[in-house]
């Protein structure tokens, strides 16, 4: 137990005073002599010494009653752990943030912010040290839960190595990003802290060249906590003059068009444009500082061999080279084995042709083949989507099930029960399996209409929005009733209301089957005039794992989502060595930096995808930023020169409220004064007992 006035605990003294007035005898106030006694020798009466102590009881009641007294004056209070934790708590903590971000490549601006770092490291005393880099991200070197696990003395030497292993990347400033993320971090630290001490031990050393262009818009939606401090490292560099490059639009004809911005403290504004191609040329461009410039690139003959626009005039050229990829048209061949269109505008082939539309990002080359045609050859002819609507000879089953097992995507339709047999021939299994698939045409009341739709399958992916996922409006007046043993692994990933499956996937080799028990034809069903119909046959198309697109231009920033392939994807950069992905893998999380790349699938027979990464152009913004733009914010700095004990004296107050706060939770002076005055009750019911009549009499 602990107490909140311990000098009130000194009144303990006056328990003393009722044991003094409870020694004290009286000597009868009024003495009557009387004359028969006049004459007797004066003896005095043999009596009780006076420190004798003749109620042991009252006596005992009146000190407790008094020690209550003062015990509640003290105002007495149980210890908890949240105080432990608080007293648990007072060790400083330092958490390094270093800008590793592309700006910081300037001249000396790197190798000053490791200067710093390592004086505040040896300047840190018993601090535990965390030590976290930021670009665009947070990364931790060392973070806030390893600083407890090593002693101080190797903790420093560690902290060393690890900061000499650092070096600045590519990516752009998210200063926002970081200190909110920080923040949270020291908040969850201080979760079971009520007095929020750890925060008020923390400080964070920010080492950074402060620029301009760092994005801070994540402090808008975030509480600073008022208890956290920030120290702030500006690092500046002596020449200033900077000036970035931003492509804004590369179209069809190779036609570049730029943006210059220069920086606010900039000193030149004369710069010159370079495109390095076969030939290279150049021109001038003024932009005042502060301020921005677009400029068209006229489309050449040979301009697609220039892969690079070069700045010059200022002094720093981390940023000034623009890397110009145009973008590939993708190239696609679907073959319908069909009855070819003639003037019907009702077959399945009419339908199917103007599914695949040819756009400025691909050319897609629709084969019709039917029974008549000539046989295609798969090994000449690169096929992305086989679709099957009319029956097929034994050459073309067997060039089919090659297909498949190649990893093709076959989109069978049974529009008809003489469909039954192509489907039974391309099921990989023995006969006795496939003798046991039936397919009948369905008794139709009216229409039918899709339920139980897997919406999770690249196949429906793109109707997951509640405003897409309506397919009520889509009738069915015929189709065929599909049943296959268990024996064929498969998926249903739609069935009609009655139960039967719509649309299947069965795996076939290293491809898939598609079946669809109905055709799309207006006679059969409403599926090739509405709105689903493109898009779910686009979507079929989509899920070759041979079909790999890529964006052509990025910035190191962009998230790098390549295609999900089933082989390992290679990519190369002419600068530096080939970055491996494994399978199914599709984010680059390697530290890209700008250049030209080529993604290759290895095993595969395809030509390379070639993309370009540029840096963000708010790097070239190396004015330094206004400390009130993110004071405004919330963020709250430490002022040069203030030290730590002023932070000491808060936490003093700041706990001491909190012992306030628990001895006001507990009130325990109020049950002390009641048993208090339950004692002195007691004690004043005990004496008028013993002073009774009936008592001294019974006492006599």
């Amino acid at each position: 137990m602990s107490f909140l006035t311990p000098l009130y605990l000194f009144g303990i003294i006056a328990v003393g005073l009722p044991i003094l007035l409870h020694l004290v005898r009286h000597q009868p106030k009024n003495v009557f002599q009387f004359s028969t006694l006049r004459f007797l020798e004066h003896k005095p009466p043999q009596t009780n010494r006076k420190n004798k102590i003749e109620h042991w009881l009252l006596l005992l009641l009146r000190a407790v009653a008094v020690m209550l007294l003062v015990a509640a004056f003290a105002r007495p209070f149980f210890k908890s752990k949240d105080l432990e934790l608080t007293a648990n708590s007072t060790t400083q903590q330092t958490i390094l943030l270093i800008d590793t971000s592309s700006s910081m490549r300037r001249e000396t601006l790197w190798n000053a912010a490791l200067e710093k770092a390592k004086n505040i490291i040896q300047q840190a005393g018993k601090n535990q040290i965390a030590i976290y880099t930021f670009d665009s991200k947070l990364t931790p070197v060392k973070g806030l839960n390893e600083t407890k696990q090593l002693k101080t003395h190797q903790s420093r030497k560690f902290d060393q190595e690890r900061l000499t292993k650092l070096t600045p990347g590519w990516n752009s400033t998210n200063l926002g990003k970081a200190l909110t993320e920080i923040a949270a971090i020291l908040q969850q630290q201080a979760a079971s802290d009520p007095a929020k001490t750890s925060l008020q031990n923390s400080t964070i050393e920010l080492i950074t060249d402060f620029q301009a262009g760092s994005q801070i818009n994540s402090l808008n939606s975030f509480s600073w906590p008022e208890e956290l401090k920030v120290r702030l490292h500006r690092l500046s560099v002596k020449e200033t003059s900077n000036a970035g490059l931003q492509l804004l639009a590369l179209n069809e004809s190779s036609e570049a068009t730029v943006r210059i911005v220069n920086a606010a403290d900039s000193k030149a504004e004369q710069f010159t444009l370079t495109c390095q191609g076969k030939e290279s040329t150049s021109k001038q461009v003024y932009v005042p500082r502060g301020q921005s410039r677009v400029v068209e690139i006229p489309t050449q003959e040979e301009m697609e061999h220039v892969k690079e626009i070069v700045l010059s005039g200022d002094e720093h050229d981390f940023d000034n080279t623009l890397y110009l990829q145009p973008g590939t048209k993708t190239k696609l061949n679907v073959v319908h084995y069909a009855t070819p269109e003639t003037s019907d505008t009702q077959s399945p082939d009419f339908f199917a042709k103007r599914a695949f539309p040819s756009t400025k990002s691909r050319e897609v080359h629709y084969l019709t083949v039917g029974p008549d045609s000539p046989k295609i050859l798969i090994s000449s002819t690169k096929i992305h989507l086989m679709i099957l609507s009319r029956q097929l000879s034994q050459s073309e089953t067997s060039l089919v099930k090659q297909y498949l097992q190649q990893g093709g995507i076959v989109l069978c339709s049974l529009h008809d029960e003489s469909a039954s047999q192509t489907l039974k021939s391309l099921l990989p299994f023995p006969q006795k399996i496939t003798r046991k698939v039936t397919v009948a045409p369905a008794e139709v009341n009216g229409y039918a209409l899709l339920t139980n739709i897997h919406f999770d399958h690249p196949t429906f992916q793109m109707f997951q929005a509640p405003e897409f996922s309506d397919f009520t409006k889509l009738k069915f007046w015929k189709y065929q009733r599909l049943s296959l043993p268990d024996s064929i692994p498969h998926q249903v990933l739609a069935r009609f209301d009655h139960d039967n499956p719509a649309i299947l996937n069965i795996p076939s080799g290293e491809g898939q089957l598609i079946v669809m028990t109905f055709g799309w034809t207006p006679q059969e069903s409403q599926f090739a005039l509405s709105t689903k119909f493109v898009p779910m046959m686009n979507a079929i198309l989509a899920q070759n794992a041979k079909l790999v697109e890529v964006p052509s231009q990025f910035t190191v920033d962009d998230n790098f989502k390549l295609p999900n392939i089933k082989q390992l994807t290679k990519i190369t950069n002419l600068n530096s060595s080939p970055i491996k992905l494994a399978i199914g893998k599709t984010d680059l999380e390697e530290n890209i930096q700008p250049g030209l790349y080529e993604v290759m699938v290895e095993h595969e027979n395809m030509p390379a995808q070639k993309f370009a990464v540029n840096l963000a152009i708010d790097e070239s913004k190396t004015a330094p930023l206004a400390m009130e733009k993110l004071e405004a914010l919330g963020v709250k700095f430490l002022k040069p020169g203030e030290t730590t004990e002023a932070e000491s004296k808060s936490f003093d107050i700041r706990r001491q409220a909190l012992i306030r706060e628990l001895e006001q939770k507990q009130k325990i002076w109020r049950w002390l004064i009641i048993v208090a005055l339950a004692m002195l009750c007691l004690e004043t019911l005990l004496a008028k007992w013993i002073a009774s009549p009936t008592s001294a009499t019974r006492k006599a």
